[in-house]
């Protein structure tokens, strides 16, 4: 592995190549999911697809048929029937990159068994080790940036912090030039699929490349960790000791299962946070409000995860044929659910445009459900939890009234591109 450190810069670079990929020319696509689930819900066709946008339910371009839910009970109908609906068509997309051992991509007794094992690893006891161990990294990043008075905090904090938080808790060596390499490696992954046909040469390519690349580097780590005893309680000590009735993770699966995680380890986050904290500086006295009680900061991160999903799209393969609203899906078929749209239904959220951290509680969709829900959402929301609260320690933050608006843009990934503020 090279040893020079690649600049924050580099990170913004393929950062924004993703949003490029996955962004849209559309304003305001909640308005159109806003007029789908009223009188679309189900559209024939890949909505995605039209935007040109890449989109897991036909990641390769096969012309797969795709059709497009809008409405929340329908995405969490799908979401909730792993007989009837299949995820084995996510091996076709980012599959080809991470490999054969993807857990989204895996049905029935393999991905049970699987998550089995897993599970410890992220257990509330986990879970509350890494919270202890990423607040301290958080408070630091900020206390660096205190004196400043002011930041991007897209480029100074929310594209580096989340990926030292989360290579902190996989248990990768300290080391900020192979952390960067290895955060800029996930995202030239997933820039890999598109559906311009002279780009994706290349950028498949460049894919496949980074995914030889951390396959190699990550196994190095595994090996070595099990050669020192397989302990630590970070994510690989946790992997290398998972048993399950005399089933145990060789290297390679522990490596695969690694590597799956780094492409969105930081994306997730770094998306989710950045809108959220739109929202909560666009609405000052709101802010105001989570300052004076951190109790609150729970429900905050809960509704930003709800008000602005960072993933707007998850699919599905019918097994069987199927029908929604009057409109019949073969067998074969692909659904691409709209969690976006879902999200913001008003059948299930009152004003569902408003970002309102009282709401009821109710599944967040943008983390998927039934068998198939994120392990990772409670890492992220951990993480998420442990920034906005070093951030309002910031005396008086707010947006900078001298630099542009932030803006969420995107169509399959949302969030702001920079995040202008001042303090003090």
């Amino acid at each position: 592995m090279t040893g020079h450190e690649i600049p924050v810069s580099e990170i913004s670079r393929d950062f924004a190549a993703v949003s490029e990929v996955y962004g849209t020319d559309i304003a305001d696509p909640h308005a159109i999911y806003r007029e789908c689930r009223q009188n679309e819900p189900i559209m024939v066709g890949d909505i995605l697809a039209k935007w040109n946008v890449p989109s897991q339910a036909d990641y390769s371009n096969l012309g797969r048929q795709v059709f497009t839910l809008f409405r929340y009970d329908d995405v969490m109908a799908v979401l909730r029937d792993n007989k009837t609906f299949t995820s084995t068509l996510l091996q076709e997309g980012l599959g080809q990159f991470l490999g054969g051992f993807l857990l989204t991509g895996m049905d029935d007794e393999t991905h049970k068994a699987t998550r089995k094992l897993l599970a410890p690893a992220f257990s509330p006891k986990a879970i509350a080790g890494w919270k202890g161990l990423l607040t301290p990294v958080v408070q630091d990043a900020v206390a660096r940036l205190a004196p400043r008075g002011n930041a991007d905090l897209m480029e100074d904090l929310l594209l580096p912090l989340p990926v030292r938080l989360i290579y902190e808790i996989i248990g990768f060596p300290k080391d900020e030039a192979r952390t960067q390499e290895f955060a800029a490696r996930g995202m030239r992954i997933l820039v890999g699929p598109q559906r311009d046909p002279e780009k994706a040469r290349a950028s498949m390519a460049a894919a496949f490349a980074a995914a030889r690349e951390l396959y190699d580097d990550t196994l190095e780590v595994v090996r070595q960790r099990r050669a020192e005893g397989s302990v630590g309680d970070d994510l690989i000590g946790y992997l290398l000791r998972a048993e399950d009735d005399g089933a145990k993770l060789d290297d390679a699966h522990i490596t695969e299962l690694i590597r799956q995680m780094l492409p969105a380890a930081a994306e997730t986050t770094t998306r989710s946070f950045g809108s959220m904290l739109v929202a909560l500086l666009e609405r000052p006295a709101l802010l105001a409000r989570i300052r004076a009680d951190r109790t609150l900061v729970p429900k905050a991160v809960n509704e930003g995860m709800r008000w602005e999903t960072a993933s707007q799209f998850l699919a599905r393969q019918a097994t069987v044929d199927v029908e929604f609203h009057g409109v019949k899906v073969p067998a074969g078929a692909a659904l691409s659910l709209c969690s976006g749209s879902a999200n913001r239904d008003e059948t299930v959220f009152d004003n569902p445009d408003e970002f309102d951290i009282d709401r009821p509680q109710k599944v967040n969709v943008g983390f998927g459900a039934g068998s198939h829900m994120c392990l990772g959402m409670a890492v992220a929301k951990t993480e998420m939890e442990a920034m906005l609260n070093a951030l309002l320690d910031l005396p008086d933050l707010r947006l900078d009234p001298d630099r542009p608006a932030p803006v969420i843009v995107g169509a399959q990934l949302r969030g702001p591109r920079a995040l202008h503020v001042v303090w003090g």
